[in-house]
């Protein structure tokens, strides 16, 4: 290469390696941007359980009661635990609930079974960042009766509950699974 050549390349150079360097600071700082989103989402920032006192309180306060609803049943009034069911479940809570349930009504009325359900304590696992769906542990006392009479002592129960929230139905349980 002569003189002239590499003194034009040089100049080339020159100019334009601020253009190449700004260009590489920008990718790197979109590269950044992405990563840094990714880690907000499955950040603990990102769950609102921890931030939202007012909204946890509420979720955990409408859960718990309809929990307590749809496991309590009586044998003079199985309709009750029906209703609450309907109003309280959603999507595969609904099956499964129906599934459980639907053995207890039929052995229920010959046993005079009735089954009564406290919530122990709750907490929230996980509330979305825009606060429309929610995962709690669920700690349950159920007493059971047969014909008026205790059938030992309280039993626990753990569950994972995930509720939905819609402005029309308000909190509606979606799954229930075994803790």
């Amino acid at each position: 290469m002569s003189v002239t050549g590499k003194a034009r390349q040089r100049a080339i150079v020159r100019r334009w390696w601020p253009v190449a360097l700004a260009l590489a600071i920008s990718l790197s700082a979109f590269a950044v941007d992405a990563w840094a989103d990714r880690r907000r989402e499955g950040s603990p920032a990102a769950n609102r359980a921890l931030v939202d006192r007012g909204r946890t309180g509420e979720v955990i306060a409408d859960v718990s009661a309809d929990v307590a609803r749809i496991f309590t049943y009586t044998h003079a009034d199985p309709a009750a635990t029906e209703r609450a069911a309907r109003d309280a479940l959603t999507g595969r809570a609904t099956a499964d609930h129906r599934r459980l349930f639907g053995l207890v009504k039929q052995n229920a009325p010959v046993m005079r079974l009735s089954l009564t359900t406290k919530v122990a304590k709750a907490g929230l696992i996980e509330l979305t960042r825009d606060g429309t769906a929610a995962v709690l542990l669920v700690v349950l006392d159920q007493t059971a009766t047969r014909g008026g009479r205790p059938t030992g002592p309280p039993v626990a129960a753990q569950l994972i509950v995930t509720a939905r929230h819609d402005d029309r139905h308000g909190w509606r349980i979606s799954d229930l699974r075994a803790a």
